[in-house]
């Protein structure tokens, strides 16, 4: 009876641990569908706070810890150059930039003083129009050439805005020295901070990218009417065919009050970049995810994630410049052969 009682009780503890085992695995196994990442840490370089890029790598840390196992994710604000920089040295993982920077920091110029070696891009997402803008008390403003002599706002120093800023000046043969010269000054800080500037009256130029609107330009015009300054044709057409990431589109009219017809400006393609070393089968699983979750983009910030397309999503990109496991992904979405 004895024997009988203890083989009965082994009997049982037996059937208790395969049920933990198997609760275990089920609860593994929960996540089980979920890929797993080589580290539990992933940094993702944003846009400083107000810029369109906050929002996006918000819906994208919902989106990564939401699709992988385990993973902590965070957002650091910076801009596109120091994004870049930022991936290289290894304190971030993945970054927003644009593609005329991304080129520019393969070469080496243009903002960077020495070729980056360790960035791959993941993919395209959207084109950014670059605005430049006044307030309507400022009558004697209405060309590129009346705001040499001006106080301009570039937004974000380590961004890509003042480095395109800079290219697409350099078509009316204005830098930096020539503003200077002429009594005009340059300042820098995030695009919230520049739009209180603006409508203060302590800036006399704003110059930011929008997908084509800026919030914080919105946000002033309702007490302080803005008007924008366009870009003259034969300088687009010209900087468009230098091949160095930016092209030309025009604003839509109704995007301000007040802004009756479209306004020609610059453009560049805001994309997503990782590191060079990050496993292949992680960077496939993190371009893939992000694809996969474009509703939810669509949902929180429909305006930018409406351009989200994979159609788009090697526009301005050299697919020799793709992460292999990003590239492994867009073969099997049919976008590359």
């Amino acid at each position: 009876m004895r024997k009988m009682l203890v083989s009965i009780m082994l009997l049982v503890s037996f059937t208790l641990v395969l049920a933990a085992c198997g609760d275990s695995e089920t609860s593994s196994g929960g996540s089980g569908d979920k890929p797993s990442a080589p580290d539990k840490f992933l940094k993702i370089g944003s846009g400083p706070m107000g810029s369109g890029w906050y929002p996006i790598t918000t819906v994208m840390l919902d989106v990564y810890m939401d699709g992988f196992s385990g993973l902590n994710v965070s957002q650091l604000e910076g801009g596109s150059t120091s994004n870049l920089e930022s991936i290289e040295i290894g304190d971030i993982q993945m970054g927003l930039n644009y593609t005329s920077d991304f080129t520019s920091a393969l070469e080496g110029g243009n903002g960077f003083k020495e070729p980056l070696e360790n960035i791959s891009a993941i993919g395209a997402l959207y084109p950014v129009y670059q605005t430049i803008a006044t307030t309507t008390d400022h009558e004697d403003i209405n060309t590129i050439e009346d705001i040499v002599d001006k106080h301009i706002f570039l937004g974000p120093k380590g961004g890509g805005g003042p480095v395109a800023f800079w290219k697409m000046m350099a078509e009316y043969g204005i830098d930096q020295q020539t503003i200077e010269e002429a009594g005009g000054q340059i300042s820098y800080g995030n695009y919230s901070d520049g739009a209180s500037m603006l409508k203060d009256n302590n800036v006399d130029v704003y110059v930011g990218g929008g997908a084509p609107f800026i919030p914080a330009l919105q946000e002033i015009e309702i007490t302080k009417p803005i008007k924008l300054i366009p870009i003259d044709e034969e300088k687009l057409n010209s900087i468009e065919e230098k091949g160095i990431g930016v092209s030309s589109g025009e604003i839509p009219a109704g995007t301000y009050k007040g802004l009756d017809e479209p306004t020609p400006t610059y453009t560049m393609v805001t994309m997503l970049t990782a590191r060079s070393d990050i496993e292949d089968e992680y960077a496939y699983n993190l371009t893939k995810l992000f694809w996969d979750n474009i509703p939810k983009f669509e949902d929180q910030i429909p305006e930018r994630a409406k351009h989200f397309t994979i159609e788009t999503a090697l526009d301005g990109i050299d697919p020799e410049t793709l992460h292999p496991g990003a590239k492994k992904y867009y073969k099997e979405a049919g976008v590359l052969e």
